[in-house]
């Protein structure tokens, strides 16, 4: 047992470095009975002769999705699930960036195979605990989602959240930012973004430290230590609009659960690169769930925490509840669901800041969704604005549009017939078409 729980850790770090960087035997994904969505084609929210980009733009990125399953007769639900997602460029961006391009490209192409690998892995694996007849068995899950935190014409930046489930082994999951230069495509290291070295421990403590007690901490120099003894090389981080974000696994630093830190642009001015300082400022970010997201809610100048979480219901593989939580004042929304998956966002507009929360239903092979809004407000609190009958753009093949620009929405008007039309964040934080 110690060798497969050694061989199926090796084998989802080499996913998560795969995402950095289907013969007929694979499994099929899903087919869905229900009626085929649109293949519609959402207009272009910026134009490829934009390539010469001075002036600093958000741009457009596309998701693909797979789901796999393998069954077994003798059980009454799924014996292995898998899925993925991957990032590309929409059509226009990519003939505007085309190094870009074919580094998404190509790192879709290596994280599909890495997964289908694993799911081979699982399936055996998997197989192998149920002829041994233990009682009790549990599905064995992959799942590989690679997020956008930050998407203009200065950097590209992805968050790959990987999360597996051996059967009865306990769960693993663990974070890897990967940060790009949008206009050549590089891959970039933390030495091009900050400049003064010494002091980035001190300011990643202090953000640590006021979300978290410093007792938690191993030491009281626990911080500083890793720091002082792991390669740049070996740090995972992205490039947020407000600043530099790092993820730290259970182990690092504490005994305790993923840890996030944000250390932000305007307190540390120069701790960093002054070509990273420019951002734009409205935008939308994918936010993982049941992490800590760093925004500023407020005029005081800080960082507030902020979390979307669901409480999954393994048996009937659905989302039954989730909730919204604000460390100011511990502010918690909370509300019952019954849904698939659940895909929130964090959209920061001159109008304030919302979480806009897509929540699938049960149409796997459409992923049609339904959008809840709710303003995040000065005080911490939660507010829910609405609901609407709206989806990310689904442009066939498993690919759909992801929303980084509250300006340009680009959406599925479900009460239209799956219409795709331009949306923007109105006065009331509602899109508007």
């Amino acid at each position: 047992m110690k060798k497969t729980i050694c061989i199926l850790l090796c084998a989802c770090m080499l996913l998560c470095l795969a995402a950095c960087g289907e013969n007929a035997q694979r499994p099929r994904e899903p087919e869905n009975n229900a009626t085929t969505a649109p293949q519609t084609t959402p207009e272009p929210t910026t134009d490829p002769a934009d390539g010469d980009t001075n002036e600093l733009r958000l741009i457009a990125l596309e998701k693909t999705l797979h789901t796999y399953y393998e069954w077994a007769d003798e059980l009454p639900q799924a014996l292995v699930r898998s899925e993925n997602s991957c990032i590309t460029l929409g059509q226009a961006d990519a003939q505007a960036f085309p190094e870009m391009a074919q580094v998404l490209s190509q790192s879709a192409a290596l994280q599909e195979n890495a997964m289908l690998d694993e799911f081979d892995n699982l399936v055996s694996f998997a197989r192998e605990e149920l002829q041994a007849g233990r009682e009790g068995f549990e599905t064995y899950v992959s799942t590989l989602d690679v997020q956008v935190r930050r998407a203009d014409s200065l950097v590209i930046s992805l968050l790959t959240d990987s999360y597996s489930h051996y059967g009865q082994i306990e769960n693993y999951r663990v974070f890897h930012g990967s940060n790009y230069d949008t206009q050549t495509g590089a891959e970039l290291l933390l030495s091009d973004v900050v400049t003064v070295n010494n002091d980035l421990a001190k300011a990643v403590e202090k953000a640590l430290t006021t979300s978290m007690w410093a007792g938690d901490f191993y030491s009281e120099s626990a911080v500083e230590d890793y720091f002082a003894n792991t390669p740049y090389d070996g740090f995972s981080w992205t490039i947020d609009y407000f600043g530099l974000t790092f993820y730290f696994s259970p182990g690092d630093l504490s005994p305790d659960g993923m840890l996030t830190a944000t250390v932000p642009f305007a307190e540390y001015p120069e701790l960093f690169n002054e070509k990273y300082l420019a951002a734009p400022a409205e935008y939308a970010a994918e936010i993982p769930l049941d992490i800590s997201f760093f925004a500023q809610l407020d005029t005081d100048g800080a960082l507030e925490a902020i979390s979307v979480s669901g409480w999954y219901d393994g048996e009937q593989n659905r989302y039954r509840d989730y909730g919204i939580y604000t460390d100011t004042d511990g502010q918690y929304f909370f509300e019952e669901c019954y849904v698939y998956d659940l895909h929130p966002y964090y959209v920061k507009t001159e109008k304030g800041n919302f979480v806009y929360l897509f929540c699938e239903d049960f149409q796997e092979g459409w992923r049609q969704m339904e959008l809840v809004v709710f303003a995040l407000n000065a005080d911490g609190s939660v507010t829910k604005l609405g609901q609407m009958a709206v989806s990310p753009a689904w442009l066939g093949d498993n690919r759909f549009c992801i929303p980084t620009d509250p300006a340009s929405l680009i959406l599925d008007d479900l009460d239209s017939g799956a219409q795709s039309a331009k949306f923007t964040v109105g006065s009331d934080g509602m899109p508007t078409r």
